[in-house]
């Protein structure tokens, strides 16, 4: 029976090749070949039959006495059986695939199977390629393991030698000699697989033949093969992604460019989608190469790249759906506004996977960051009249901690400050926060408090007042600050403890910022010179000057 479907199938190869018969063939001849193979079916079908009906009554008086082995008989004919009627019934209907006639089966998705599908040409790469290194390290494991128990085998060879050997009756001498046989034949055993090992390790090791090809056809191979695929795939990506960004490019300048809603939503949403759609375009371009050129490994790592991509987007998505957010300029930074990055004033200009900022005050004030350095930021809108750094270049100020100097230069990082000769450098953040006071931008204000002795009491609010303001026009005139000085006035402040306050005020314009340390020395100067040309008393210690 279990050669019946060595019969059937010889039977079936017969039968079709009785339609690729040589034209000489007559179609009579064929007809009766046909006959002649469905009588002989016929036959073994009914033989068959009559096999089953004899092991069924065998089975009924076999009274339990070998059931099992007729069971298994009756349930092999019973498959030989049906064998014979379906190719009976294929021969009869010429060939009828009859599996289509069959109940349609469900199958039901099994993802881990097909994952198994795509990822085991990968699986079979590595192992063809880390064959040799893992036999070389089970062929050495091998090796120790035998060494090892060989080396046991001979010590036990030779004690059992020596006893046997210095056995004192004849008794013990006997009794040794089937366990040093036993030994002997182990130790010779190990002996001979070790050497086996050994000489597979050997042979795995020696320089095989491959190795001895030309070197110049083992590079071409290599280069025929998958670094071929690859070097193909990243060139087709390339040319894909650069008409991609031509066509991107095209758009901006003459459609985009021309509209005066190009930062409309739709705009930037059809921007960012493109920017997807480009990813997914070169991606499949580079899967296609290899699906063309039919190197499933490659395929499979790409597979691999797009699970841990995925993986990792499904993780990082709030932080993409922000990022987004900012993009389509519906995140709290928007183009056009004003922020505070890094402790600086900046101007918003554009907003894409790259934000552009500026600053039109410092030097070098525009610099591209990644929108998502943004994503914890505000924007604001802002006045034009609002100032974007408190100096410019070449500005004269005064800090907070009474330094007086020159902007050399102002960055994004560094404000360069000359202080008399020598240059102090100040990260632009920390100028900032010492306040600086801008002397060259609209000009300042010195203020003297000047006082007299009480005897003066009678003219300190009438011509006291008038020659001390005219002698001092008149110093600032001779010290050429005529055109520098907007405003000087001289009033009565208050009468102290020990004198009567003057409180002197001028207004300088900022060409005079340069010369703001002598300023202070020359109102001093002129003081002076005004009480002794007048014979005005100056109590200790009535003199203070002031800036506003």
């Amino acid at each position: 029976m279990g050669n019946l479907k060595i019969v059937i199938f010889c039977f079936f190869c017969v039968f079709l090749s009785s339609s690729f018969a040589d034209d000489t063939s007559t179609a009579e001849e064929d007809k009766i070949n046909s006959w002649q193979h469905l009588d002989t079916l016929v036959t073994l079908i009914n033989n068959m039959d009559e096999r089953i009906g004899e092991l069924r009554k065998d089975l009924k008086k076999s009274k339990g006495i070998g059931d099992k082995k007729i069971i298994e008989e009756i349930e092999q004919v019973t498959l030989d059986l049906q064998s014979l009627q379906t190719a009976l019934e294929m021969l009869a209907t010429g060939g009828a695939d009859l599996s289509l006639f069959g109940e349609k089966s469900e199958e039901k998705f099994d993802w881990r199977a097909q994952l198994e599908s795509v990822f085991e040409p990968i699986l079979i790469e590595l192992r063809r390629i880390s064959e040799r290194p893992r036999k070389i390290e089970r062929l050495r494991s091998d090796q120790a393991y035998y060494e090892e128990r060989l080396l046991v085998a001979e010590n036990a060879v030779k004690t059992l030698t020596n006893y046997r050997q210095t056995a004192p009756t004849e008794q013990l001498k006997n009794a040794f000699s089937p366990l040093e046989n036993r030994w002997s034949r182990r130790r010779d055993d190990l002996k001979s697989r070790l050497d086996l090992v050994k000489f597979e390790l050997q042979e795995t090791l020696s320089p095989s033949n491959t190795s001895k090809t030309d070197p110049i056809e083992s590079l071409k191979k290599l280069l025929g093969g998958r670094v071929l695929n690859l070097v193909i795939a990243l060139g087709v990506m390339a040319l894909v992604y650069a008409v991609m960004r031509y066509m991107a490019n095209t758009y901006r300048r003459y459609v985009a460019g021309r509209s005066k809603q190009r930062k409309a939503f739709i705009v930037r949403a059809g921007t960012l989608l493109f920017y997807l759609f480009t990813s997914l375009i070169v991606l499949m371009s580079g899967m296609a190469v290899f699906y063309i050129r039919g190197d499933w490994v490659l395929m499979g790592l790409v597979f691999i790249m797009l699970a841990g991509a995925a993986w990792a987007l499904q993780k990082s998505l709030p932080q993409f759906l922000t990022e987004a957010k900012l993009i389509l300029n519906l995140g709290p930074v928007r183009e056009g506004e004003r922020i505070i990055f890094n402790d600086l004033p900046w101007h918003v200009e554009s907003l894409n996977f790259q934000a552009t900022l500026t600053n039109p005050l410092l030097q070098g004030g525009s610099m591209r960051i990644p929108v998502k350095a943004l994503v914890e930021y505000n924007s604001r809108r802002f006045d034009e009249s609002e100032i974007w750094f408190p100096t410019r270049k070449d500005d004269w100020a005064l800090l907070e901690d009474k330094t007086f100097g020159q902007v050399i230069s102002q960055s994004p990082e560094f404000v360069e400050f000359k202080v008399l000769d020598a240059i102090k450098s100040y990260r632009s953040s920390t100028f900032i926060d010492q306040n600086p006071q801008n002397l060259s931008l609209n000009g300042f204000t010195m203020m003297m408090s000047f006082g007299l002795d009480y005897q003066h009491q009678a003219n300190i609010t009438t011509s006291i007042i008038n020659d001390l303001q005219d002698y001092l026009k008149d110093g600032f005139n001779q010290a050429s600050y005529d055109e520098c000085v907007k405003s000087l006035k001289v009033d009565f402040e208050k009468a102290g403890a020990s004198s009567l306050d003057l409180v002197t005020m001028i207004s300088f314009t900022s060409d005079a910022a340069e010369r703001y340390i002598e300023i202070p020395r020359i109102l001093q100067r002129l003081a002076v010179e005004a009480c002794n040309k007048h014979g005005w008393v100056i109590p200790f210690n009535q003199i203070t000057v002031h800036t506003v």
